[in-house]
Protein backbone atom coordinates (compact mmCIF):
# COMPACT_ATOMS: atom_id res chain seq x y z
CA UNK A 1 0.00 0.00 0.00
CA UNK A 2 2.74 2.43 1.02
CA UNK A 3 4.69 1.62 -2.14
CA UNK A 4 1.63 2.32 -4.25
CA UNK A 5 1.16 5.79 -2.66
CA UNK A 6 4.80 6.65 -3.26
CA UNK A 7 4.45 5.57 -6.83
CA UNK A 8 1.37 7.84 -7.35
CA UNK A 9 3.16 10.76 -5.64
CA UNK A 10 6.12 10.32 -7.95
CA UNK A 11 3.83 10.41 -10.97
CA UNK A 12 2.06 13.52 -9.68
CA UNK A 13 5.36 15.34 -9.14
CA UNK A 14 6.51 14.30 -12.60
CA UNK A 15 3.29 15.55 -14.12
CA UNK A 16 3.56 18.87 -12.27
CA UNK A 17 7.12 19.36 -13.54
CA UNK A 18 6.01 18.50 -17.05
CA UNK A 19 3.22 21.08 -16.93
CA UNK A 20 5.65 23.70 -15.61
CA UNK A 21 8.15 22.96 -18.30
CA UNK A 22 5.51 23.13 -20.97
CA UNK A 23 4.28 26.51 -19.61
CA UNK A 24 7.81 27.88 -19.72
CA UNK A 25 8.29 26.62 -23.25
CA UNK A 26 4.96 28.19 -24.33
CA UNK A 27 5.87 31.60 -22.78
CA UNK A 28 9.23 31.61 -24.56
CA UNK A 29 7.51 30.72 -27.81
CA UNK A 30 5.08 33.65 -27.39
CA UNK A 31 7.85 36.15 -26.49
CA UNK A 32 9.85 35.43 -29.66
CA UNK A 33 7.21 36.67 -32.24
CA UNK A 34 6.60 39.87 -30.19
CA UNK A 35 10.31 40.69 -30.15
CA UNK A 36 10.55 39.94 -33.89
CA UNK A 37 7.51 42.19 -34.70
CA UNK A 38 8.95 45.01 -32.62
CA UNK A 39 12.28 44.76 -34.49
CA UNK A 40 10.56 44.78 -37.91
CA UNK A 41 8.39 47.76 -36.94
CA UNK A 42 11.37 49.81 -35.79
CA UNK A 43 13.35 49.05 -38.97
CA UNK A 44 10.37 49.95 -41.25
CA UNK A 45 8.91 52.95 -39.46
CA UNK A 46 11.95 54.28 -37.68
CA UNK A 47 11.72 56.27 -34.51
CA UNK A 48 8.14 56.57 -33.33
CA UNK A 49 7.27 60.35 -32.82
CA UNK A 50 5.27 61.67 -29.91
CA UNK A 51 2.24 63.93 -30.53
CA UNK A 52 4.25 67.04 -29.62
CA UNK A 53 6.96 66.11 -32.05
CA UNK A 54 4.37 65.55 -34.79
CA UNK A 55 2.82 69.00 -34.13
CA UNK A 56 6.24 70.61 -34.22
CA UNK A 57 7.05 68.90 -37.53
CA UNK A 58 3.70 69.99 -39.03
CA UNK A 59 4.30 73.58 -37.94
CA UNK A 60 7.80 73.54 -39.45
CA UNK A 61 6.39 72.16 -42.71
CA UNK A 62 3.68 74.85 -42.83
CA UNK A 63 6.25 77.55 -42.16
CA UNK A 64 8.52 76.20 -44.92
CA UNK A 65 5.60 76.14 -47.37
CA UNK A 66 4.64 79.73 -46.43
CA UNK A 67 8.23 80.94 -46.86
CA UNK A 68 8.49 79.20 -50.23
CA UNK A 69 5.18 80.75 -51.38
CA UNK A 70 6.33 84.20 -50.20
CA UNK A 71 9.62 83.85 -52.07
CA UNK A 72 7.80 82.73 -55.23
CA UNK A 73 5.39 85.69 -54.98
CA UNK A 74 8.27 88.12 -54.41
CA UNK A 75 10.14 86.68 -57.40
CA UNK A 76 7.01 87.00 -59.58
CA UNK A 77 6.52 90.63 -58.49
CA UNK A 78 10.18 91.40 -59.17
CA UNK A 79 9.92 89.83 -62.63
CA UNK A 80 6.73 91.80 -63.37
CA UNK A 81 8.35 95.03 -62.17
CA UNK A 82 11.40 94.35 -64.34
CA UNK A 83 9.22 93.67 -67.39
CA UNK A 84 7.22 96.84 -66.71
CA UNK A 85 10.42 98.87 -66.35
CA UNK A 86 11.80 97.46 -69.60
CA UNK A 87 8.52 98.25 -71.40
CA UNK A 88 8.54 101.80 -70.01
CA UNK A 89 12.18 102.23 -71.05
CA UNK A 90 11.41 101.03 -74.58
CA UNK A 91 8.40 103.37 -74.78
CA UNK A 92 10.52 106.28 -73.57
CA UNK A 93 13.24 105.46 -76.11
CA UNK A 94 10.66 105.28 -78.91
CA UNK A 95 9.09 108.56 -77.77
CA UNK A 96 12.50 110.21 -77.62
CA UNK A 97 13.32 108.94 -81.10
CA UNK A 98 10.00 110.29 -82.38
CA UNK A 99 10.66 113.58 -80.63
CA UNK A 100 14.14 113.78 -82.14
CA UNK A 101 12.76 113.00 -85.59
CA UNK A 102 10.04 115.64 -85.19
CA UNK A 103 12.59 118.13 -83.90
CA UNK A 104 14.93 117.39 -86.81
CA UNK A 105 12.06 117.76 -89.25
CA UNK A 106 11.02 121.06 -87.66
CA UNK A 107 14.60 122.28 -87.73
CA UNK A 108 14.92 121.28 -91.37
CA UNK A 109 11.72 123.11 -92.22
CA UNK A 110 12.84 126.16 -90.26
CA UNK A 111 16.23 126.05 -91.99
CA UNK A 112 14.49 125.81 -95.36
CA UNK A 113 12.28 128.73 -94.42
CA UNK A 114 15.27 130.76 -93.21
CA UNK A 115 17.08 130.05 -96.47
CA UNK A 116 14.08 131.23 -98.45
CA UNK A 117 13.96 134.42 -96.42
CA UNK A 118 17.67 135.19 -96.62
CA UNK A 119 19.23 133.39 -99.60
CA UNK A 120 19.74 135.46 -102.76
CA UNK A 121 17.12 134.95 -105.46
CA UNK A 122 19.17 133.75 -108.40
CA UNK A 123 18.40 134.30 -112.04
CA UNK A 124 16.60 131.36 -113.64
CA UNK A 125 14.47 130.56 -116.63
CA UNK A 126 10.84 131.29 -115.87
CA UNK A 127 8.70 128.22 -116.49
CA UNK A 128 5.98 126.37 -114.62
CA UNK A 129 7.11 123.23 -112.72
CA UNK A 130 5.22 120.98 -110.33
CA UNK A 131 8.44 120.72 -108.28
CA UNK A 132 7.98 124.40 -107.42
CA UNK A 133 4.60 124.00 -105.76
CA UNK A 134 4.42 125.68 -102.34
CA UNK A 135 5.81 123.43 -99.60
CA UNK A 136 4.63 123.31 -96.00
CA UNK A 137 7.67 125.41 -95.08
CA UNK A 138 6.52 128.10 -97.50
CA UNK A 139 2.89 127.97 -96.35
CA UNK A 140 3.76 127.93 -92.64
CA UNK A 141 6.23 130.81 -92.84
CA UNK A 142 4.52 133.22 -95.19
CA UNK A 143 1.36 135.22 -95.73
CA UNK A 144 -0.97 133.77 -98.36
CA UNK A 145 -2.11 136.59 -100.64
CA UNK A 146 -4.50 134.51 -102.73
CA UNK A 147 -4.74 133.67 -106.40
CA UNK A 148 -3.17 136.25 -108.74
CA UNK A 149 -3.22 136.87 -112.47
CA UNK A 150 0.24 136.55 -114.03
CA UNK A 151 1.35 138.37 -117.15
CA UNK A 152 4.87 138.51 -118.60
CA UNK A 153 6.99 141.35 -119.95
CA UNK A 154 10.49 141.83 -121.36
CA UNK A 155 13.05 144.70 -121.56
CA UNK A 156 11.87 145.80 -124.99
CA UNK A 157 10.32 149.20 -125.65
CA UNK A 158 6.94 147.66 -126.40
CA UNK A 159 6.70 145.96 -123.04
CA UNK A 160 8.67 148.38 -120.92
CA UNK A 161 8.06 151.75 -122.51
CA UNK A 162 11.79 152.34 -122.83
CA UNK A 163 14.22 149.68 -123.99
CA UNK A 164 16.72 148.60 -121.38
CA UNK A 165 15.13 150.63 -118.62
CA UNK A 166 15.89 150.04 -114.95
CA UNK A 167 13.23 148.82 -112.55
CA UNK A 168 11.30 151.11 -110.21
CA UNK A 169 13.74 149.99 -107.50
CA UNK A 170 16.75 151.03 -109.61
CA UNK A 171 17.91 147.47 -110.32
CA UNK A 172 18.56 145.82 -113.65
CA UNK A 173 15.57 143.55 -114.38
CA UNK A 174 16.56 139.88 -114.37
CA UNK A 175 14.56 136.85 -115.50
CA UNK A 176 13.73 134.54 -112.60
CA UNK A 177 14.12 137.35 -110.05
CA UNK A 178 12.23 140.50 -111.10
CA UNK A 179 8.49 140.97 -110.92
CA UNK A 180 6.34 144.11 -111.20
CA UNK A 181 3.66 144.58 -108.53
CA UNK A 182 1.14 147.05 -107.21
CA UNK A 183 3.18 148.65 -104.39
CA UNK A 184 -0.04 149.45 -102.49
CA UNK A 185 -0.62 145.69 -102.20
CA UNK A 186 2.90 144.26 -102.23
CA UNK A 187 5.69 146.56 -100.98
CA UNK A 188 8.74 146.92 -103.23
CA UNK A 189 11.61 144.75 -102.07
CA UNK A 190 9.30 141.98 -100.85
CA UNK A 191 10.21 138.35 -101.46
CA UNK A 192 7.33 136.64 -103.23
CA UNK A 193 6.73 132.94 -103.81
CA UNK A 194 4.69 132.21 -106.92
CA UNK A 195 3.39 128.66 -106.72
CA UNK A 196 4.73 126.61 -109.64
CA UNK A 197 7.36 129.24 -110.52
CA UNK A 198 9.41 129.79 -107.35
CA UNK A 199 10.77 132.90 -105.59
CA UNK A 200 10.97 136.43 -106.96
CA UNK A 201 11.66 139.95 -105.71
CA UNK A 202 9.09 142.73 -106.09
CA UNK A 203 11.41 145.21 -107.87
CA UNK A 204 9.24 146.91 -110.44
CA UNK A 205 5.86 148.54 -110.99
CA UNK A 206 3.62 149.10 -114.02
CA UNK A 207 0.79 151.40 -115.01
CA UNK A 208 -1.62 148.50 -115.51
CA UNK A 209 -0.30 146.34 -112.66
CA UNK A 210 -2.99 146.84 -110.01
CA UNK A 211 -4.45 144.84 -107.16
CA UNK A 212 -4.03 141.05 -107.58
CA UNK A 213 -1.97 141.19 -110.75
CA UNK A 214 1.77 140.52 -111.16
CA UNK A 215 3.92 141.09 -114.22
CA UNK A 216 6.82 138.63 -114.43
CA UNK A 217 9.98 139.71 -116.20
CA UNK A 218 11.50 137.41 -118.88
CA UNK A 219 14.45 137.89 -121.19
CA UNK A 220 12.68 138.20 -124.56
CA UNK A 221 9.43 139.31 -126.11
CA UNK A 222 8.97 135.87 -127.68
CA UNK A 223 9.11 134.24 -124.24
CA UNK A 224 6.67 136.77 -122.82
CA UNK A 225 4.28 136.06 -125.67
CA UNK A 226 4.77 132.30 -125.30
CA UNK A 227 3.95 132.30 -121.58
CA UNK A 228 0.82 134.40 -122.14
CA UNK A 229 -1.46 134.72 -119.11
CA UNK A 230 -1.37 132.41 -116.09
CA UNK A 231 -2.88 132.20 -112.61
CA UNK A 232 -1.11 131.11 -109.44
CA UNK A 233 -1.28 131.29 -105.66
CA UNK A 234 0.96 133.98 -104.21
CA UNK A 235 2.79 133.93 -100.85
CA UNK A 236 4.52 136.88 -99.20
CA UNK A 237 7.73 135.58 -97.65
CA UNK A 238 9.07 138.86 -96.33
Amino acid sequence: MFFSLRKHASKLIAATLAVGTMASISAAALDQPVALLSSNLNSSVGTVLTSDQINTAEQALSKAKAEAAAKAEAAAKAQAAKAEAETAAKAETAQQATSNTTSSSSQAQQSSSDNQLTAPVSAKTVAYSSSLLATDAVKNNSTALGNYKLTFYCPCELCNGVAGAKTASGTTPTEGRTIAVDPDVIPLGSRIYIEGYGEFIAEDTGGVIKNNKIDVFVSSHDRAYELGVQYANIYLLG
